[in-house]
């Protein structure tokens, strides 16, 4: 490729050559190069200088303070949702105490002395006071009905299953309860369905 067929002319090397100068003259300056500067400069420019010298180190310490209280906001952020987050939990926990109590109580019968329905009824009791603990929380059971509508955002089909009467798509039996609280889905009901 010859001189001709390129669109540098000879000035071309003088630009790239006070370009580079110039990044050089706008690299950050030294202390002692703004001091000797201030001195070269007439009154009216050194009071300019100055007064943008304190702007910009007052806009520096902004900034710093403006990061700290980020992070520790950031901090104490993380620290709330941890402690909300273990408030919720233990307010659970404390409304389950009182079902393990009654499991530990079922559990210390002398079983020569109780009847397997005496066993089955203080089981019922028990998961009776299970299902009030959950109500209390807000939790509800999702217990679809045989020929209801499959929805698969709150059921989960686990098998097809042909049963007389049962159009396909819909609910043939309930095969585990499922459990939501509020719009959320803690557990989806696991369902046969018609195919």
């Amino acid at each position: 490729m010859s001189p001709e067929d390129t669109d540098i002319g000879p000035d071309a090397e003088n630009t790239v050559m006070s370009d580079s100068a110039e990044a050089q003259d706008l690299a950050p300056m030294t202390p002692d190069e703004i001091d000797a500067l201030l001195d070269e400069c007439d009154d009216r420019s050194r009071r300019c200088i100055e007064q943008l010298l304190s702007e910009c180190a007052e806009a520096a310490e902004s900034r710093q303070r403006a990061l700290a209280d980020f992070k520790n906001f950031q901090r104490r952020s993380t620290e709330n949702e941890l402690r909300m987050n273990l408030i919720a939990s233990s307010s659970v926990l404390r409304a389950v105490l009182p079902v393990l109590d009654q499991l530990d109580m079922a559990l210390q019968q002398d079983t020569t002395q109780v009847s397997s329905e005496n066993i089955l009824q203080g089981v019922q009791i028990v998961r009776e006071e299970m299902d009030k603990v959950l109500l209390e929380q807000g939790v509800d059971r999702i217990e679809p009905e045989v020929g209801q509508e499959f929805d698969p955002t709150r059921h989960e089909a686990m098998l097809k299953q042909e049963v007389e009467g049962v159009e396909s798509g819909h609910v043939t039996s309930l095969l585990q309860v499922g459990y939501c609280k509020s719009d959320q889905i803690l557990r989806a009901a696991k369902v046969a369905v018609a195919p």
